[in-house]
C-alpha cells in the first residue's frame, strides 16, 4: 500500500510541475487595462504622466499635495511608465507601500518604469515634489448591469431625462428630483420582488450636480466610469441635519439611507464629490458655510459600498450610522489634507463592517471607530439619530493605506458606549502625525479586543497636538464625565520604519487602567531582531497600565538612568501667562509645561542641579511650540551671560522628543537657550532632564 502511494505520488510529479509551468506562464500575460475618461470637472494633471501596459491612463488633478489615476485592469503584471513635468529628469523617486518592493526597472530621461504583478494603490514621489502621484488600480467590474431592462432605472432616460452636462447647475432641483424619483422606482421594483432583488438606478458617465439624496431598501446604484455626483458648494441647496459644534457650521448628510433600510449597495467607478472648500466656504443665507458628509448608511443594514470615489468631504467623508452588516470595498477616499475635520470612515455605533481594499487620504483620521451619547452635536442635530447608542463591535480594515496629518488608524476619540473585537490589519501608514492608536477621550465604554496586526508604518512626522509617535494608547477625562478602560491589546507583526519625532504612550488614568497587552514581532527602524522592551518600542510615556506580554522573547525593563534636573530649581525668561511655570519643566509629569513669552526671541530656562556634577545628555520633551535654533549652555555662576559656555547647537531642531549627547562636562547649571522659535508661540517644554555617567 506505501509503495503504490509512493507511486502514485512520483507518477503525480510532472502533472503538478506542467500545472505549476502553466500557471506561472499565465500570471506573466500582461494585464489588459482599462482606463476612464474622467468627469469635465476635472483639470488634468500638470505633473505628471502615466501609461500602464503601453496604455495611457488620464492623471486628474487632485489637491495640492497629490495628483491621481484611476482605473480598472485584468489579472496579471502591469508595467508602469510614469513621467514627471516641469523638470529636466528624475533625480530620486520612492514608491509606496515601501513593503511591496518596487524599484524603478528603467529611469530614462523624466520617466521612471516599473512592474506590480496585480492590481495595486500606489504613492509614488519624485524629485521630491510636494504634489505625489497616487495610482489607483482597481480589479476588472464582473457585473456590471445592463443600461436598460426590467429592473433598471436610467436617469438619462425616460421618464427622468437627466442630462449629463456640467453646466447643470442651473437645474439642480430638478435634477436631484429627477434621480430621487429614480431610486424611489427601483425600491419600489426591488421590494414588490422580494427575495433580496434590487432595483438598478443607472447612473451614465457625466457630470451631476445634486443636493441631498436619500436611498431607499432593496435598491443598487451603479455609476459608470466617469459619472461624478457633485456637490453644488451651496448652502442653499442643502438640509442642515446636525450642527458641528468645533467647526462652528451645519452639517448636512448629503446621501443617506431612509431609516430602518436594508439591501442598498452604491457601485460602479463614478467619482461622489463633495466639493467640499466651495461649501465650507459659501457663507449662504446662514453665513457660516457648511460642511457635508457624503455617504451616511444610518440605521440600515446589509449595506454595501464598492469601487467609488469619495472625494474632497468638508467633514467626515464616510459615516456608518447604528447599522449593521456593512461592506465597504476598492474605497478611494480622496480629501485635501488642507481641510480640517475631513475623515475619510467613521464607524459610528455600527456593528459587522468590513472596509477592505482602501486608500483614505484626508487631514484628519483616515480610518477610525466612534461611539457617541444622545446629545452629542452629530447624534442630536435638527435630525437626530435614531434608536438609542449602540456599540461598535465586530469591525476589519483591511488592506489599507493611511495618509493624514493626524491618525491613521484610531479607535475614539468617542467611547462613549463600548468598543470590541476590532481588528486593522495589513494597514500602511504612508504619513501620519500618530500611525495607530487608541484614544479614549469622551466617555466610559470599554475598548475591548482590539488587533492591530501586519501593520507597516512608513513616516511619522508633524504633531497632533504634542503626538508624534508609530503608536499611542492612552486616556482622557476629555468632558469630566469619567473614564473607562482599555483591555486585551494585541499589536503583532508590525514593522516600524519611523518611531516618530516624540515618544509612545501607554497612559491610562486611575480608575481606567490598560491591561492586557500583548506585543509581538515588533520591529523598530534598523532592528533586525522584534523588540523584547517597551523601551525598546519607544513607550516612554507609560501610566496605569499592567500584563505586558512581549513575543518572541521579552526582556527586563532597562533601570531608568537619574535625572539630576528632577524637581530642582528651575529659572525661565519669562512665562507665557501671569504663572511661573518654570516648576513644571522638572517635575516628573508629562501632563504640565513650561511655556515662555509668545513671540519673543530668545527665550531660556535653566535648572540647579544643586552643585557641580558631570554630565553628559540632556533630553527636551517638546511641547508643540518647540525651538528650531537653540543652544545647550552650561555655567557654574548664572549671573552673567558670559558665564554661560556651549555644548551643543543646532539650527535643525525638531520638536518632540530631542536626546541631545555631548562630551562630560562638569556644570552646576544647565540651560535651555532658544534663539528661534519654530511657531509663533514661544518655547514649550513638557519637560527638561539631564543625565550623567551612572557610578
Amino acid at each position: 500500500m506505501l509503495v503504490s502511494t509512493l507511486l502514485l505520488a512520483i507518477t503525480a510529479i510532472p502533472q503538478v510541475q506542467a500545472l505549476e509551468a502553466e500557471e506561472q506562464h499565465v500570471s506573466m500575460i500582461p494585464a489588459s487595462i482599462f482606463p476612464y475618461e474622467p468627469s469635465d470637472r476635472y483639470a488634468s494633471s500638470v505633473n505628471y504622466t502615466l501609461k500602464a501596459n503601453g496604455v495611457s491612463v488620464p492623471v486628474v488633478k487632485g489637491f495640492s499635495d497629490y495628483d491621481y489615476a484611476h482605473f480598472s485592469m485584468s489579472d496579471g503584471p502591469v508595467t508602469y511608465e510614469l513621467t514627471i513635468l516641469n523638470t529636466d529628469k528624475v533625480h530620486e523617486y520612492s514608491i509606496s507601500p515601501k513593503k511591496l518592493g518596487i524599484q524603478a526597472d528603467k529611469i530614462e530621461g523624466r520617466t521612471i518604469t516599473f512592474t506590480t504583478q496585480s492590481d495595486e494603490y500606489l504613492i509614488v514621489m519624485m524629485n521630491n515634489r510636494k504634489t505625489r502621484m497616487v495610482i489607483a488600480a482597481d480589479p476588472l467590474e464582473t457585473d456590471v448591469p445592463a443600461s436598460s431592462g426590467e429592473g433598471t432605472f436610467n436617469i438619462g432616460s425616460a421618464p427622468y431625462h437627466v442630462g449629463s452636462s456640467s453646466s447643470s447647475l442651473t437645474q439642480v432641483s430638478s435634477t436631484t428630483a429627477a434621480i430621487q424619483q429614480a431610486i424611489d422606482d427601483a425600491s419600489q421594483y426591488g421590494t414588490h420582488k422580494g427575495g433580496g432583488v434590487q432595483g438598478t438606478v443607472y447612473v451614465p458617465a457625466g457630470t451631476y450636480y445634486i443636493g441631498n439624496l436619500v436611498l431607499k431598501s432593496n435598491t443598487a446604484i451603479y455609476m459608470e466610469p466617469g459619472a461624478a455626483f457633485v456637490s453644488t458648494g451651496r448652502t442653499a441647496d442643502y438640509t442642515e441635519h446636525w450642527f458641528k459644534n468645533s467647526m462652528g457650521r451645519p452639517a448636512t448628510w448629503w446621501i443617506s439611507t431612509a431609516f430602518q433600510s436594508e439591501n442598498i449597495r452604491i457601485y460602479g467607478r463614478g467619482t461622489i464629490d463633495g466639493n467640499g472648500q466651495a461649501l465650507h466656504d459659501d457663507k449662504g443665507s446662514n453665513g457660516k458655510g457648511m460642511i457635508n458628509n457624503l455617504v451616511v448608511p444610518i440605521d440600515t443594514s446589509h449595506f454595501v459600498m464598492e469601487g467609488i470615489v469619495i472625494r474632497e468631504s468638508a467633514g467626515w467623508a464616510v459615516v456608518t450610522v447604528r447599522s449593521d452588516d456593512l461592506t465597504f470595498r476598492n474605497l478611494k477616499l480622496f480629501n485635501s489634507l488642507g481641510m480640517g475635520e475631513n475623515d475619510g470612515i467613521d464607524i459610528c455605533e455600527s456593528q459587522d463592517v468590513v472596509v477592505q481594499n482602501a486608500i483614505g487620504i484626508s487631514l484628519d483620521d483616515p480610518f477610525s471607530t466612534k461611539t457617541w451619547k444622545e446629545d452629542t452635536d452629530i447624534a442630536s442635530g435638527k435630525v437626530p439619530w435614531p434608536g438609542n447608542p449602540e456599540p461598535v463591535r465586530n469591525v476589519l480594515f483591511e488592506d489599507t493605506i493611511a495618509w493624514t496629518l493626524c491618525y491613521g488608524y484610531k479607535i475614539g476619540q468617542g467611547v462613549m458606549q463600548d468598543q470590541s473585537n476590532i481588528v486593522f490589519r495589513n494597514g500602511v501608514v504612508y504619513k501620519a502625525a500618530v500611525g495607530f492608536a487608541i484614544h479614549h477621550k469622551y466617555g466610559t465604554g470599554t475598548v475591548n479586543d482590539v488587533r492591530f496586526e501586519s501593520m507597516d508604518v512608513e513616516d511619522i512626522s508633524g504633531k497632533n497636538e504634542d503626538n508624534s509617535a508609530w503608536m499611542t494608547i492612552f486616556t482622557v477625562d476629555g468632558s469630566n464625565n469619567g473614564v473607562g478602560p482599555i483591555r486585551d491589546i494585541l499589536v503583532k507583526d508590525i514593522t516600524v520604519r519611523d518611531a516618530g519625532e516624540s515618544f509612545a504612550k501607554i497612559k491610562g488614568m486611575e480608575g481606567a487602567d490598560i491591561t492586557d497587552l500583548t506585543f509581538e514581532n515588533i520591529y523598530m527602524p534598523g532592528a533586525s531582531e522584534p523588540a523584547t522592551t517597551l523601551h525598546e518600542m519607544n513607550f516612554l510615556s507609560k501610566e496605569h497600565y499592567s500584563d505586558v506580554t512581549i513575543k518572541p522573547v521579552q526582556n527586563e525593563e532597562p533601570l531608568p538612568r537619574t535625572n539630576l534636573a528632577l524637581q530642582r530649581p528651575a529659572v525661565a525668561s519669562s512665562n507665557d501667562g501671569v504663572e511661573n511655570t518654570a516648576p513644571y519643566v522638572n517635575d516628573g509629569k508629562l501632563t504640565t509645561r513650561f511655556g515662555s513669552k509668545r513671540g519673543v526671541d530668545p527665550g531660556w530656562i535653566y535648572v540647579d542641579l544643586g552643585e557641580s556634577k558631570t554630565i553628559d545628555e540632556v533630553r527636551l520633551f517638546w511641547e508643540t511650540a518647540y525651538g528650531k535654533s537653540y543652544r545647550i549652555q552650561v555655567s557654574e555662576d548664572p549671573s552673567h551671560e558670559a558665564n554661560w559656555r556651549d555644548v551643543y547647537s543646532t539650527t535643525t531642531g525638531k520638536g518632540g522628543l530631542e536626546t541631545i549627547t555631548f562630551d562630560e562636562v562638569e556644570a552646576r547649571y544647565v540651560r535651555m537657550y532658544g534663539t528661534v522659535r519654530a511657531t509663533i508661540y514661544g518655547y514649550s517644554i513638557w519637560e527638561f532632564e539631564v543625565y550623567g555617567p551612572e557610578e
